[in-house]
């Protein structure tokens, strides 16, 4: 073996190794037990950061010194060494969590909590899913594609009530999203695109027209606790991006529609051209 694996010691960093501590602790498991130079030769790194890594690894209990003359150095096996490690980062996670959960309770708010947010990416988006959906105190409502369903498949949600509607070809979906979301305060409904597609009877000529550039696949429409608003309009095609705010007036909206598509789509009413306040009629 002529080196160390760069993915081994990528691994390593990951779990709060640095470069030279675990292609050290790496050598050292291959070599079963060696001195200090047998190491600098093999990993053609200076003795200072040889040295180093070596009071590092056994500090962590990683390696073992060998009081000889010269010192020699072991590893502990590989099973033991990821232990430790991984109970390293499960003791600093904890303390970090319950330091954040304290600063999130003191939270100062600001003029920019009213902002419009991008979030890029499936991997934002999904982790932004999962945190609103596992925060989420009291309510969640909305519309989402079938494709966002993998995202929060495994989120813990607490028992809020929830009214979901999800856009999919797949009638299979319903009992799949019953056991997903289960109790009396989930209501989830599968509707086809085509379902949707079916325009209102107050929509505009144009409509037909707008239809031709929907991706229903990319809809995503929540709101969450009347607090915040997570939203991808249907029309994103390709790389998609997800619109995040806490502004009042634009979840105020959204949920006014949200509201008649839950009418029109679930409940089935047949709902009259919205008059708007300036329109009515003075007495």
């Amino acid at each position: 073996m002529e080196s160390i694996p760069a993915s081994l010691v990528k691994s390593l960093n990951d779990l709060g190794l640095s470069n030279y501590e675990a292609s050290v602790y790496a050598a050292l498991v291959l070599y079963d037990n060696a001195e200090a130079k047998e190491i600098i030769e093999f990993l053609s790194i200076s003795k200072p950061s040889v040295y180093e890594a070596l009071d590092r690894l056994a500090e962590l209990g990683l390696a073992v010194k060998r009081i000889t003359k010269p010192a020699r150095y072991s590893a502990i096996s590989p099973e033991m060494a990821i232990n430790i490690l991984m109970d390293k980062h499960r003791m600093a996670a904890e303390q970090a969590l319950a330091a954040l959960i304290t600063l999130e309770k003191e939270k100062v708010r600001t003029d920019k909590e009213d902002a419009l947010w991008t979030i890029y990416g499936d991997a934002n988006i999904e982790y932004k899913l999962r945190d609103l959906f596992g925060k989420a105190k009291r309510q969640i409502h909305g519309m989402i594609g079938e494709r966002y369903l993998p995202f929060i498949e495994h989120v813990k949600i607490r028992d809020v009530t929830l009214r979901l509607i999800v856009i999919s070809n797949d009638p299979s979906l319903q009992g799949k999203l019953q056991e997903l979301f289960p109790g009396k305060k989930a209501d989830v409904h599968v509707i086809s695109p085509e379902q949707f597609n079916i325009p209102p009877p107050f929509a505009p000529p144009e409509f037909a027209e707008a239809e031709k550039f929907m991706n229903f696949e990319n809809i995503l429409e929540l709101i969450i606790d009347d607090e915040e608003l997570l939203m991808i309009p249907p029309f994103i095609s390709g790389s998609v991006s997800v619109l995040n705010t806490r502004n009042k007036g634009a979840i105020l909206h959204m949920k006014m529609f949200s509201q008649l598509n839950w009418k029109r789509l679930i409940d089935g009413e047949e709902l009259p051209f919205p008059v708007l306040p300036t329109q009515k009629k003075k007495r």
